[in-house]
């Protein structure tokens, strides 16, 4: 059995709130790609009744959003009421855990309320948190009833794991969960005092690393341990009620079997946490020989073959076996977190400094884009090339605005590495295509435009939608736009690229192959062609490179046979550019011949 180190319960005054904390109740919404989902969560919380006694605000925490999330609450923010904030913050690295600290540290409320963006709350939810914190002055947490709204066929012996999916139906009366009890309440539907958070809970949880995707779950039981531990009480309401939307997908044999996996992954950890110090030592062995008992006696029950198994034993299975596998996977978590903080720390500085910026750029829109003219050398020679010849041709470069105008913007060479560190890199990539599409918007076709994609990007298979949603948002022209995919990224992830070049031919879109050095492109492409441009890379143009003369006229004589245009990149010297007219090569780019400048929408201004 876990026991709690349980101390003399404190009140809701016994720690300093910062001097922001200023309203009653701050929502705090986590959400991951909530576009669909927030706005029904938005919506309710707009009708909450009998808020007279009390102020409040929302906080929309965007987890890296790759979706439109962050216009629909911008949407939403023009239409709220004046009286209670909605307010939108964007958490750069991937995982729950870091969406609700960030809305712990931003909130004013001296009560969070936790919503995950599928939890619609009663109309007296917000009330009753209300009610319920004032009447319990000793309670650092106390959690919803959760009812279920199943959006598919239920599996049978589902009630025995409904638990993990957040459904709490606890009877009709308050409770206090007993800190000997293996039992808490989930994130979802959560009430917490920000005082208790914020003594209580370290600002870096252990089971927060990218959440699922990394095999761990339960970061909401460890903060609640940390601050059950602290002496605070936590308390069931039902009074509080929410409904859960669970999805179809989320009633599949495979999520469910994932999802007991990743808890019990965890499961040694919440142990230890919950044990005080001088048990864990004869404890953590003990638990270690009743798991594989369990275990044993499982198999006997069931049968040693997994997929003979019904969906709840299968379940069961799954989290017996992480549960033994456990100690040794956190184990292993431990020393590679160690290894990664001690790495992080050479450069803690500078990479902190860029991902509070990134962090304010996405919350406050500050990319800027730039355009770079492509140049064309030979117009005879470019009249034989392809169907772009005759409009402006630029490709458009992003840069970080400063935080004064006085200093020039930021190059993507130094934040890229912290932007693949936290991945970032994906969001930047949609950010961008976003904000030059609502530039565009419906006008004629005046130009081309030529936009790098990330190898990140080229892989996403939802990329194409989203693609295809920002054009029909925006009436944008598909053929005033290229999209440059790395040549790498194309040859390594074929039948990725080759599905993304097919669907961006389908919508009417330009595709451009980036850093060439050779034919072996062509090799891949097949027929029909998927390419307009080939962007010859630096090294293979420069005078004096080691890229054979032979290969490049090789790749040039192929270029004019499938009409495909050729742009050489990195053009800096007069010598660069006598030996693009000796190979033949019509265009090229290059900072001292065509400085970027700040992209306009209208070339002919």
């Amino acid at each position: 059995m876990m026991t709690v180190d349980f101390q003399p319960n404190k009140v809701a005054g016994s720690s300093m709130v910062p001097q922001r904390a200023c309203l009653d109740i701050s929502v705090v919404i986590p959400t991951y790609n909530g576009a669909e989902r927030i706005p029904q969560v938005l919506a309710v919380l707009k009708q909450q009744e009998n808020l007279d006694r009390f102020t409040w605000e929302v906080i929309v925490c965007d987890n890296n959003s790759c979706d439109r999330t962050a216009d629909i609450v911008a949407d939403y923010q023009r239409l709220w009421s004046q009286e209670v904030p909605l307010r939108y913050c964007f958490v750069a690295e991937q995982g729950a855990a870091f969406a609700r600290q960030r809305g712990v540290t931003e909130a004013r409320g001296h009560m969070i309320a936790f919503l995950d963006d599928d939890n619609i709350p009663a109309l007296d939810w917000l009330s009753n948190v209300y009610r319920f914190a004032q009447a319990n002055p000793s309670a650092g947490a106390f959690g919803s009833q959760i009812h279920g709204d199943f959006q598919g066929v239920l599996p049978q012996g589902f009630e025995q794991i409904a638990c993990f999916l957040a459904i709490v139906e606890r009877g009709s009366q308050p409770h206090l969960y007993q800190p000997k009890s293996k039992i808490l309440p989930p994130a979802a539907g959560l009430a917490v005092r920000r005082s208790a958070w914020l003594d209580a809970v370290p600002e870096r949880l252990f089971l927060n690393h990218k959440g699922k995707s990394a095999g761990l779950a339960s970061e909401d039981l460890e903060a609640l341990l940390h601050i059950q531990k602290a002496g605070w009480e936590i308390w069931y309401n039902s009074d509080m009620v929410i409904t859960h939307q669970i999805p179809e997908s989320r009633l599949q044999r495979e999520y469910l079997v994932s999802l007991l996996r990743c808890v019990g992954l965890s499961r040694s950890y919440i142990r230890f946490l919950g044990a005080k110090n001088w048990q864990r030592l004869f404890k953590m062995p003990a638990y270690v020989v009743n798991d594989l008992r369990k275990l044993g006696l499982h198999c006997i029950k069931h049968g040693l073959q997994q997929h003979d198994l019904n969906l709840v034993a299968a379940c069961e299975r799954a989290l017996l076996l992480s549960t033994v596998a456990s100690p040794v996977f956190l184990l292993k978590k431990a020393s590679q977190d160690w290894w990664q903080n001690w790495r992080d720390n050479i450069e803690l500085p500078e990479r902190q400094l860029w991902l509070r910026r990134l962090t304010d750029t996405f919350e406050k829109r500050q990319l800027e884009l730039y355009q770079q003219s492509v140049i064309m050398l030979d117009p005879v020679a470019s009249s034989t090339v392809n169907e772009i010849t005759g409009l402006p041709h630029f490709e458009i470069l992003l840069r970080l605005r400063q935080e004064s105008s006085e200093h020039q913007p930021v190059s993507p060479k130094v934040f890229f590495p912290t932007a693949e560190r936290y991945g970032l890199i994906r969001t930047l990539d949609r950010r961008v295509v976003q904000q030059l599409c609502e530039l565009l918007g419906p006008r004629p076709l005046e130009a081309v435009y030529s936009l790098n994609l990330s190898a990140v990007s080229v892989a996403d298979p939802s990329f194409p939608n989203f693609l295809e949603e920002q054009l029909q948002r925006n009436r944008v022209i598909p053929q005033s736009l290229c999209f440059e995919l790395p040549v790498s990224a194309v040859i390594n992830a074929w039948p990725q690229s080759k599905s993304l070049m097919e669907r961006m031919k389908h919508l009417g879109l330009r595709v451009a192959i980036d850093d060439v050095s050779d034919g072996e492109i062509f090799n891949h492409s097949g027929a029909p062609l998927l390419i307009d441009c080939l962007k010859l890379s630096q090294t293979a143009v420069a005078p004096g490179s080691r890229q054979d003369d032979d290969v490049l006229t090789d790749l040039i004589q192929l270029s004019r046979q499938h009409h495909v245009q050729l742009v050489a990149k990195g053009v800096e010297t007069q010598a660069a550019i006598d030996r693009l007219q000796t190979l033949g090569i019509a265009y090229f780019q290059g900072y001292q011949f065509s400085k970027p400048v700040p992209f306009i929408q209208d070339v002919a201004a």
